[in-house]
């Protein structure tokens, strides 16, 4: 029998891998058509599938705000553009949950002991919520029958839900409790005339809501917080404040230097979000007025006019009064930063403190109301704590930490 030729036995091995390849190819089509159509066949293998047939719950946004004003303020206006959740799905997955709202504008005055809805989206029973991230567009107050800008510490609330965060099956949702500190900042503009900044400083609160009265699931609804709400609120505030404790504070001035140094340490078990501090108490107002000929002016603060012998800083510099001031700083890093203007932007320079984290947030500089411009003649006005006076540091975000300091 005749030996066929060798290079015909080579074109019959490709032909049969390239049939193989076929077959293999063919197969493999044949597989995805097989998982696709079980798939169809029992659509609980698709996650997503699964949690749009589940048992679902309606779940609410409401607000709620008793905040603290000065004396003559009307209306204080907060624009909102964003919400979102941290979810938690019964299949075992988490994510962030965009909830479409529409950029809308309430008056946190008239939340006081007020809820109103703001959102409303459905998730599969079972789910739960730990975590609300509320952005801040702007915000504006009337005082006194005049509508002012406000700078905010934050343009981004971060805020743990406290409480058992289930969607049960029930009409339910978050209540964030706003508790904004609105301080009133006494500066000079560019002609020495006496001007009104205001800055918002946010510390925020967030607990779950069950068995809520369907007469609130429209958005804009209103209703009177109950009693049990506010004990809720009550609660979650004080074990925020005890999660992220001020473990010490140091304040002392240096002629014109305050320095501020303030320690913070997560005690709880979730991370805990800071906007910044607010100091509370009795500062002196130093105003130098420019001369274009001789500088600043030759008269020099008494040690008695500066209260308790701070001492000053010796310069040209008239004091004109000593009054109560609560005066914000917001987190930058591990600086403290002081907003004592209205062109100092909140941003979102947020802190998130992990539990057992101590950080040290730390000031020392001039306090300075308004800078001079460059050609020096704007007035320079200056802030100085008084020494041996008593200061309240409280923090803002999650909580209400407050912590007492005497001034050096």
């Amino acid at each position: 029998m005749p030996i066929p030729p060798i290079h015909g036995m080579a074109k019959t091995r490709m032909e049969t891998k390239k049939l193989s390849l076929k077959y293999g190819a063919a197969a493999v089509v044949v597989a995805l058509v097989i998982i696709g159509a079980a798939m169809l066949a029992n659509p609980l293998t698709s996650p997503i599938v699964q949690r749009q047939l589940e048992p679902k719950t309606s779940f609410l946004i409401m607000l709620t705000d008793p905040p603290e004003v000065p004396k003559g303020t009307t209306q204080l206006n907060l624009t909102y553009s964003a919400v979102s959740l941290h979810v938690n799905y019964p299949d075992g997955t988490s994510i962030w949950l965009n909830i479409p709202v529409t950029a809308g504008k309430v008056d946190l005055i008239s939340l006081m002991n007020v809820t109103q809805t703001i959102a409303s989206l459905t998730l599969p029973t079972g789910t739960t919520v730990d975590k609300i991230q509320f952005s801040i567009s702007s915000v504006e107050t009337k005082v006194n029958g005049q509508v002012y800008p406000v700078t905010t510490l934050t343009n981004q609330l971060l805020v743990s839900i406290r409480g058992n965060g289930v969607a049960s099956g029930t009409l339910s949702g978050v209540l964030l409790d706003l508790t904004p500190t609105l301080v009133e900042i006494q500066a000079t503009n560019s002609t020495g005339a006496e001007v009104n900044y205001y800055v918002l400083a946010p510390s925020a609160t967030a607990i779950v809501k069950t068995n809520i009265p369907e007469n609130q699931r429209p958005i804009g609804a209103r209703a009177r917080l109950r009693d049990e709400d506010n004990e809720q609120l009550d609660q979650a505030k004080e074990s925020a404040s005890r999660n992220v404790a001020i473990s010490s504070a140091s304040l002392s001035v240096s002629g014109d230097t305050t320095n501020l140094q303030v320690i913070l340490k997560n005690t709880g078990n979730t991370n805990a979000t800071i906007v910044g501090i607010i100091l509370h108490g009795r500062f002196n107002t130093l105003i130098s007025k420019p001369d274009n000929s001789q500088g600043h002016g030759n008269e020099k603060p008494s040690e008695s006019d500066h209260g308790k012998g701070n001492g000053g800083s010796g310069s040209d510099k008239n004091l004109q009064k000593v009054h109560p001031e609560s005066l914000p700083f917001k987190v930058s890093g591990s600086s403290l930063v002081p907003l004592l203007s209205e062109s100092n932007d909140g941003g979102n320079r947020n802190l998130i403190l992990r539990p057992g984290q101590s950080v040290t947030l730390s000031f020392s500089g001039v306090l300075q109301k308004h800078p001079q411009n460059d050609k020096g003649k704007a007035p320079e006005t200056i802030l100085t704590p008084i020494s041996s006076d008593s200061y309240i540091i409280r923090l803002m975000g999650e909580g209400n930490a407050t912590y007492n300091v005497t001034s050096l």
